[in-house]
């Protein structure tokens, strides 16, 4: 069976691509570029893959590459604003409109499973602090991003309702892990880290005192394939840990004494916070367990010294 990844190339994706190789799926990646940059090289992609490159406003190419599927992946999504202005126009031209056009084309392939890709993270906005989230809470996103992600989910439960499409919706927390960059506007933990490394400082929003769910990049991946291969369709799986910790936390229990024991320090500045930013951020993850058996296996500290690990390797000192 073959298994189609839209915006397959990327962090998450790349890792998708092998834990569905390692479960026997054949893979596909649809590296959507929009025009606006290089395609994707092969190369820290598992081998075995069918690699296809298009601009994912071109309705044709989606058409081409879902053919045959038996799962559709949505993993793709045009800038990720979340503090800019409010662009909800721009917004729906970006990912929205694209996202009915896949399900249209996967409606058209007969494809068996269509998952979307949501974002934990951001689409339940404000919740009360101290209980991990479920499905069934009310979502309410702060953010532009957050609440494209929500109105894709909506459209794909539409969908599913009325046109049968087959939708899965899952939504992971934070994700990191090796290969993640350092430096694009998200991804606090290898910031972090390379902000040590090169000398530079770590900006943080507000008073450090959010708390997240950091979950494995490989636990994400397996949690995908989970849905891909036992979710029940119509149905919504957080991808979690049902864990926090602090942006406070992540910085003084776990950046800060490996690179200090590498003879580095990080200098953090404190910044205004930001109104798209949530305080509170914790997954119930047991939807998912019951109905697939997933449950995260990286530890936070483990994944932190990983990280730590692969960005010495990758980016040296200037």
């Amino acid at each position: 069976m073959t298994v189609v990844l839209i915006g397959g190339g990327g962090f998450i994706g790349r890792h998708v691509a092998a834990a569905c190789l390692a479960s026997g799926l054949k893979v596909r990646i649809a590296d959507v570029h929009n025009g606006k940059r290089a395609p994707l090289p092969a190369d820290g992609l598992p081998e075995g893959v069918e690699i296809c490159v298009g601009d994912y406003r071109e309705p044709t190419f989606v058409a081409d590459v879902v053919k045959g599927a038996h799962a559709v992946v949505h993993l793709a999504h045009d800038a990720m604003h979340l503090n800019g202005r409010c662009d909800m126009a721009g917004e729906y031209e970006r990912n929205i409109l694209p996202a009915i056009r896949l399900m249209e084309a996967c409606l058209d392939a007969a494809v068996q499973r269509f998952v979307f890709v949501s974002s934990g993270g951001t689409v339940y906005g404000n919740q009360p602090a101290g209980t991990p989230i479920l499905e069934s809470a009310h979502a309410q996103p702060i953010s532009l991003y957050g609440t494209a992600k929500l109105s894709i989910e909506h459209i794909a439960q539409l969908y599913f309702i009325q046109r049968q499409l087959p939708a899965i919706i899952v939504r992971p927390a934070n994700a990191y892990g090796a290969g993640q960059l350092p430096f694009r506007g998200q991804g606090l933990i290898p910031t972090a880290f390379a902000s040590a490394q090169h000398g530079k400082k770590v900006s943080i929003f507000g008073d450090g005192g959010a708390v997240r769910d950091y979950v494995h990049v490989t636990d994400i991946a397996r949690g995908i394939v989970a849905a891909i291969q036992a979710g029940q369709l119509g149905n919504a799986y957080n991808i979690g840990s049902a864990s926090g910790v602090s942006t406070r936390q992540i910085l003084t229990d776990y950046v800060i004494p490996l690179v200090e024991n590498d003879q580095l320090s990080l200098d953090v500045a404190y910044l205004e916070e930001r109104k798209a930013d949530v305080q509170y951020n914790v997954l119930d993850y047991s939807k998912l367990h019951d109905h697939t058996g997933f449950a995260p296996t990286v530890s936070l500290d483990r994944g932190m010294r990983d990280v730590w690990t692969w960005l010495k390797l990758q980016f040296k000192l200037d």
